[in-house]
């Protein structure tokens, strides 16, 4: 139902015309000379209902696709229109035809100075993404900021269009006064603070029309160019791991046990620390140096427990390598061994891969920074343990068990007597009730255990080594 039509020239919009003046268009000799403004055929006025006003074709079929526009379409465009116009500075225009009629435009609303323009479409049926992707582009092409008053938010695509999200779609009731259509809730995601749809289009046009992610084709582009630089980062990461790939296994090729050269040898410093070593040859002028990776015993920790290296990564500016305590360890090894390699040198160096100053090993010939990450990835059989804390004794435990058996099998078949006679040192308190019996022994009363005979007896049997106790 077209809300447009002309009449000698002139565009007639029957959104704003009131009753009076549409009965009397309707009545007046004018009306065999109004025209649809798109397929130039003969209109008449026509009213349904109470409120709603429009055009219609006076010949049934005009082979042109005006749209049938629903009444909630149509009151919708209306209370647009009035709420544009009631905007200083602005006003609207229902139906807006391209100059070429590719497009019509539901509601125009066009600055009065004419350099802002803005397409509202009321769309309450399904439109595919691609449809709205068309004609948003047409929109943006001719130099007008499309918004879309819809229903229901639109599908899920990355690329986006402004959408207006109100509620009112083609089951919705038409309330008598179109005004209060404005009330309705707008969720947009580009202007902000605001919560109806009144107020959405006050903001809009007084702020002017934004929309920063700009047209579906220049979305498009913009993905396009994103897509290909993360292609490119992806390759440039492939190739960066390509190279540490490559580097180390490098490293690894310059590096060797210090054991293979100077055989098996490792420096015991009582609580001191563990030291691996590898010989490296460096990469820039070939000159073999030391280098090492230095820890502290954990509380509890046995030689045996440290079976393999765990170079660090990364370090800083102060690191245990260079502790005077672990250098005195270096060389005490080096001179055991009587090494001809040197020791590689702790500085302090700027990295270009870390873009950070650290504690490096340094050629000491050509002073060339060997990278710790690197050194970290040298393989656990390249190095050689040159120092470690002094082993403990540790304790037989069968044996201790064994001699505390046989503590308590004393102390089982002595009495107050016996302890006393061994002295204050050894004696222990009785631990058996009155009456115990070893296998084998006949049962003796107390009196009897501890007379002269038998203290005599126990001494001769248990302590033979032990000189009787001297009587009085």
């Amino acid at each position: 139902m077209p809300l447009i039509a002309d009449l000698d020239g002139q565009r007639i919009d029957a959104t704003k015309m009131t009753a009076e003046a549409w009965a009397a268009l309707q009545g007046s000799e004018g009306r065999r000379r109004l025209v649809m403004p798109v397929c130039g055929m003969r209109a008449i006025a026509k009213k349904r209902g109470a409120s709603t006003q429009f055009f219609a074709h006076y010949v049934a079929d005009c082979g042109f696709d005006h749209g049938d526009e629903s009444p909630q379409h149509l009151a919708m465009k209306a209370a647009v229109a009035a709420r544009i116009d009631a905007v200083p500075g602005w006003h609207a225009a229902i139906e807006f035809p391209h100059p070429s009629r590719e497009w019509i435009i539901d509601v125009m609303a066009e600055s009065d100075d004419g350099r802002q323009r803005i397409a509202f479409e009321v769309q309450l049926s399904g439109q595919t993404p691609e449809a709205y992707f068309l004609r948003s582009e047409r929109y943006f092409q001719s130099g007008i900021t499309p918004v879309w008053l819809v229903p229901r938010q639109l599908e899920w695509n990355r690329i986006k269009v402004p959408e207006v999200v109100t509620g009112f779609g083609k089951t919705t009731d038409v309330p008598g006064d179109l005004a209060a259509l404005m009330n309705l809730p707008a969720t947009q995601s580009f202007v902000s603070g605001v919560e109806t749809l009144g107020t959405f289009i006050d903001v809009l046009l007084t702020r002017g029309a934004r929309w920063p992610i700009g047209s579906p084709t220049r979305q498009k582009l913009r993905m396009e160019a994103e897509e290909r630089q993360a292609e490119r980062d992806r390759q440039a990461a492939a190739d960066q791991q390509e190279e540490f790939k490559r580097r180390i296994e490098e490293t690894n090729r310059r590096c060797t046990a210090p054991e293979k050269a100077f055989g098996v040898h490792t420096v015991r410093i009582a609580g001191g620390p563990y030291i691996w070593a590898t010989l490296m040859e460096c990469w820039s002028c070939k000159f073999p140096s030391m280098v090492w990776d230095a820890t502290t015993p954990r509380p509890g920790q046995r030689h045996s427990l440290e079976t393999v290296p765990d170079v660090k990564p990364k370090v800083g500016l102060k690191r245990f390598e260079n502790h005077p305590d672990v250098h005195r360890a270096v060389d005490r090894w080096m001179t055991d061994v009587r090494s001809d390699v040197m020791k590689a040198e702790v500085d302090r160096r700027k990295s270009k891969a870390r873009q950070a100053t650290y504690s490096g090993f340094t050629c000491p010939f050509c002073e060339a920074l060997s990278g710790q990450f690197f050194i970290s990835q040298v393989e656990a059989w390249r190095w050689s343990l040159i120092c470690a804390p002094e082993r403990e004794k540790r304790p037989n435990k069968a044996k201790a068990s064994r001699e505390r058996s046989s503590a308590a099998l004393a102390r089982r078949v002595r009495g107050p007597a016996v302890d006393q006679a061994l002295g204050p040192k050894e004696a222990t308190a009785r631990e058996l009730a009155d009456g115990y019996i070893l296998p084998g022994i006949p049962k003796k009363s107390w009196d009897d255990l501890h007379s002269s005979d038998g203290v005599d007896e126990a001494l001769r049997k248990f302590l033979r080594h032990a000189p009787p106790p001297e009587r009085h």
